[in-house]
């Protein structure tokens, strides 16, 4: 900002200008969307030191926010980071509406430079990290530092992160309310020692046509990955945990007459034990969702089905 005397020892023109400034700063804080995308941007994260390694994270917390709020944890995909899946995705507004906080962890990096959770990947084998330590320690630490619940704890993630997700269920025991993975597998590695698991409500959405996690799965590790289920068996396992006795299904389609894909749901559940497993099937799409599906609001509105 300029002093007062200054502004008033400036020429007519340069004060024109200044205006004319100050006029298009006026509208833009207006709009709101500027300033609030720029201050995300400029975001400096939060850190923890886990095993003498510094870790980071993002935390959204909305104004006025209630003791025993809920917590969702955010993680993003292969090469992706915490900052810029915060700022894409619709979690934080959803939060502001509905009083939840939110999380958004942040993986190390590997040697290609690419952020990543540490899943069991060959390329990543070397790599000695225990992101689930992380996870629940994050946790802990939220919990403490802004009163939030102790059950209500949801997590969600994409293709990578949805994979860590899938890890994290079988990893742990009773932290986690629901989760959503979102276009992830099963790692053979960690399927094999997740049949003693309990079951948890899933909420499940890959894509039929994914170049990247195959919807055949990639057994024979033909891709490098290391080996994955095929989707319908890690569908199959989740069923199988809940014991369905119901299902319902659904079929969302775009406004748009030309366009090829279409989103089967399949909603099963557990009358006994409430549990439910939500499978959207992205028919012909591909490493992704469409925009037609507003993906946010419905993972949170299966998560919010769980919440006491």
């Amino acid at each position: 900002m300029l002093k007062k005397a200054a502004f008033y020892n400036m020429k007519k023109s340069h004060l024109i200008l200044l205006i004319l400034v100050a006029t298009c700063l006026m509208f833009l804080t207006a709009s709101g969307d500027f300033l609030k995308h720029s201050s995300n941007q400029i975001e400096d994260p939060n850190t923890i030191i886990i095993d003498s390694i510094e870790r980071e994270y993002f935390i959204h917390l909305p104004e006025n926010l209630p003791t025993n709020a809920p917590l969702v944890l955010v993680f993003h995909g292969y090469s992706g980071n915490a900052l810029s899946t915060m700022q894409t995705m619709s979690f934080n507004q959803i939060a502001d509406r509905q009083g939840f906080a939110v999380c958004y962890p942040q993986g190390l990096v590997d040697n290609e430079g690419n952020g990543f959770w540490q899943v069991g990947y060959d390329f990543h084998k070397n790599f000695e990290i225990d992101d689930v330590k992380f996870t629940i320690k994050l946790v802990e630490r939220l919990q403490k530092m802004y009163a939030l619940s102790k059950t209500n704890i949801f997590i969600t993630g994409f293709s990578n992160g949805g994979d860590f997700c899938n890890l994290l269920t079988c990893k742990t025991d009773g932290i986690f309310k629901a989760t959503a993975p979102i276009i992830s597998c099963f790692m053979k590695t960690f399927y094999d020692s997740c049949q003693v698991a309990k079951p948890i409500p899933t909420f499940m959405l890959n894509g039929t046509d994914d170049p990247i996690t195959f919807w055949g799965g990639d057994l024979e590790n033909k891709q490098g990955y290391g080996a994955y289920l095929p989707t319908q068996k890690m569908v199959d396992f989740r069923l199988k945990q809940i014991q369905y006795d119901a299902v319902i299904r659904d079929t969302v389609r775009s406004a748009d007459p030309n366009e090829k894909t279409l989103v089967s749901i399949d909603k099963y559940s557990n009358a006994q034990s409430k549990n439910q497993i939500w499978m959207y099937s992205y028919e012909n799409g591909g490493h992704g969702h469409p925009d037609y599906l507003d993906l946010e609001e419905e993972i949170w509105r299966f998560f919010d089905l769980y919440i006491n």
